[in-house]
């Protein structure tokens, strides 16, 4: 299974046309950039196939550091501001609105930390046990973590938005599972189960038109 090559491949072939589909529902521009979650997602798990055949096929060593540099960078720095972007963008009523941008400022503080740490400290990528394991040395990476996935996780709580909870219940809750059962591989294994959850994000497009 992100557990394998073809898994991630087979994640990001499937989220394309429901990515597309999500995109023709967008009425406003404001909800244009969270209809286009599953793309960024399907994106993202080609990126990590390709990095399980650069790890397990000579053939493919030479995508190893674009594929790499490519997940991490949407993992790592695009996540953290995309979450309360897209909420913030759609959000219809100020008070939330503004509770929102709050959690926005720390997701670009994150990112721009995550970005920095990413060009100027080693990442390695290893296959263990049947799944990646990202090796990062990023000083106080204890701290950061966390502040990725509270503005990750908790944004969507936040919005007024029809089915925007059950997203975020969703992606919380596959959170704490992978964090209790794939503790080693957290940034892999919640990322995978995360892109299958994103085809909520047409459920709450359609019922927010």
């Amino acid at each position: 299974m992100c557990f394998s090559a073809g898994a991630s491949f087979a994640v990001s072939a499937s989220l394309v046309a429901p990515g597309y589909f999500s995109i023709s529902q967008a009425r406003n521009r404001g909800m244009l950039l969270f209809a286009c979650t599953p793309l960024l997602f399907s994106f993202h798990q080609a990126a990590e196939g390709m990095i399980w055949l650069s790890l397990t096929d000579p053939d493919f060593t030479s995508w190893y550091k674009p594929a790499l540099y490519g997940y991490s960078f949407i993992s790592q720095p695009i996540w953290p501001v995309w979450a309360p972007l897209t909420m913030w963008l759609m959000e219809p009523d100020e008070k939330r609105k503004k509770l929102i941008s709050w959690f926005l400022i720390l997701g670009i503080a994150s990112a721009l930390y995550m970005f920095y740490c990413l060009i100027s400290y080693p990442i390695r990528a290893v296959a263990e046990h049947g799944h990646i394991r990202y090796y990062r040395a990023f000083p106080h990476l204890t701290i950061m973590r966390p502040l990725n996935f509270i503005t990750i996780a908790i944004s969507p709580f936040l919005s007024t938005l029809r089915y925007s909870k059950l997203l975020a219940a969703a992606m919380l809750l596959s959170l704490i599972m992978t964090y209790f059962f794939f503790t080693s591989y957290l940034i892999s294994v919640w990322c995978f189960f995360a892109a299958i959850l994103s085809l909520l994000v047409i459920l709450v497009v359609r019922a927010n038109r």
